[in-house]
């Protein structure tokens, strides 16, 4: 397992996984759609702002980092091929796990 890993896999690290989609970030608007995922593995869609997914600018979406359980999606509204995906580094984990992507 290299350094990079091992750091990565102690209780106290706090990154996260980031998978640019499409053209990148190219778009000045995002949809963001939020999930948490559970202790038993389940992925739950979270609304943002009354049930709808929220809109923000490009400046918002550089900016922003999942929570611990989150998984963040980030789709251009004018261009939807634009866009980003965060996943907090427990979701990430959970996620390799699960799908036997143990890294090392």
């Amino acid at each position: 397992m290299s350094a990079t890993n091992a750091s990565a896999l102690r209780p106290d690290a706090n990154t996260f996984l980031t998978h640019v989609f499409g053209r990148g970030l190219q778009d000045k608007t995002y949809v963001v759609e939020r999930y948490r995922t559970t202790i038993d593995g389940a992925i739950r869609q979270q609304p943002g702002g009354k049930g709808h997914p929220l809109t923000l600018s490009l400046a918002t979406v550089r900016e922003l980092r999942p929570a611990r359980n989150e998984i963040l999606i980030c789709k251009g509204e004018k261009k939807p091929d634009s866009g980003i995906q965060y996943w907090g580094d427990r979701a990430a984990w959970g996620h390799m796990l699960e799908r036997g992507r143990f890294p090392g």
